[in-house]
């Protein structure tokens, strides 16, 4: 069950596992007060008594829980969580849920000091569970990809995933299907982040839609988890590009956009602008992939139920422009795609992608 995966974080992939989320957190601390940070809604409060419960029964008999992050996660919504743990001695961290509380309790973690943190994640896409960036809005209501800390652990049960919700199912397919294509564009990407990017893609190409209709299919929630991890490794051997710049700023603007939604729809234009970098050998490998996805994608696009995506999506402020294209230029991930990101490009991109209102 247990893998090592790029980087700091022990990867623990088995079906049940989040169940003995207490066991593996004391296979490496001995008991002490724990910080719960975790996402909120009926449909998860049955695995927070089951990690709750798992922990208590290792020793962990000290929980503080606190939900106060939100899908769209600010440093200032942290600050209680910091506040929390230090004031309760709370050297280890467990987060449980999508990707925005797992980054949220990586800065938790790293600002509170904290000795161990282990994610449960119940989203496959975002591949937060094993880097050490958090993307989140600043102080200045800027959103930016942050360094924290890699998560000491992650827990990867793929009957978590089971409970997703098919829209939620299909914008992390997006997202997953979106570290794989612009780690394979980045500038140097290594043939071995080629490989893992490219196998990660054609998973999700070959799962999404079936996941979608069958969420509750373990082996499929299974592939799509192993997709994530490489998609994931790809991103953390090669980085990203213009696609996470632009997607990352505009939802600090839209805290409402799902990321994963922003990833999709950002897609062909990013290959549009990004593939005459590429070389023809390794671009007919990647070509197909994205053909296929961005069929996914439109299929989705409709107004007739069961609706995923909604024309009223695509909005963009005309006076919000100026600023997502200065944020989206000074992004992070700027430096690794393989064309400049200069703000004439992004506006392009932007005004082909969305409706300015």
């Amino acid at each position: 069950m247990r893998k090592r995966i790029a980087g700091p974080t022990e990867i623990y992939f088995e079906t049940g596992s989040s169940q003995k989320t207490g066991e593996l957190v004391r296979k490496h601390q001995e008991p002490k007060p724990v910080l719960l940070v975790h996402s909120s809604g009926r449909w998860l409060e049955p695995l927070l008594e089951q990690v709750s419960e798992n922990l208590k029964e290792n020793g962990f008999n000290r929980i503080i829980k606190y939900s106060g992050i939100s899908s769209n996660p600010c440093c200032s919504e942290c600050d209680e969580g910091i506040k929390l743990a230090r004031e309760n001695d709370a050297r280890i961290i467990v987060a449980i849920g999508a990707g925005s509380y797992i980054d949220a309790a990586k800065y938790v973690a790293s600002r509170a000091d904290a000795d161990f943190y282990a994610a449960v994640p119940t989203t496959a896409g975002t591949a937060s569970y094993f880097n050490e960036w958090s993307v989140m809005t600043d102080y200045d209501n800027v959103k930016k990809s942050i360094i924290t800390v890699a998560p000491d652990i992650a827990i990867l049960d793929p009957e978590v995933l089971t409970s997703l919700p098919p829209h939620l199912s299909f914008y992390n397919g997006m997202d997953c299907f979106s570290h794989g294509l612009e780690a394979y564009f980045t500038k140097s990407c290594p043939p071995v982040a080629a490989r893992e990017a490219l196998q990660g893609c054609r998973i999700v190409v070959e799962n999404l839609d079936k996941v979608i209709e069958n969420g509750e299919d373990v082996t499929l929630r299974s592939k799509m988890f192993e997709a994530d991890l490489l998609t994931g490794r790809a991103m953390m051997r090669a980085g990203l590009g213009i696609l996470h710049c632009i997607a990352n700023v505009i939802s600090g603007f839209y805290p409402h956009y799902q990321h994963g939604f922003l990833c999709g729809v950002l897609l062909w234009e990013t290959v549009e602008y990004n593939k005459i970098a590429l070389p023809s050998k390794r671009l007919k490998k990647i070509l197909p992939l994205h053909e296929k996805i961005t069929d996914i994608f439109y299929n989705h696009f409709t107004e007739q139920p069961p609706v995923i995506i909604e024309k009223k999506d695509l909005i963009i402020k005309k006076e919000d422009l100026p600023g997502i294209i200065h944020h989206a230029v000074n992004n992070v991930n700027a430096a690794t795609n393989p064309r400049p990101v200069t703000p004439e490009i992004v506006e392009e991109i932007i005004r082909n992608t969305f409706y300015l209102g």
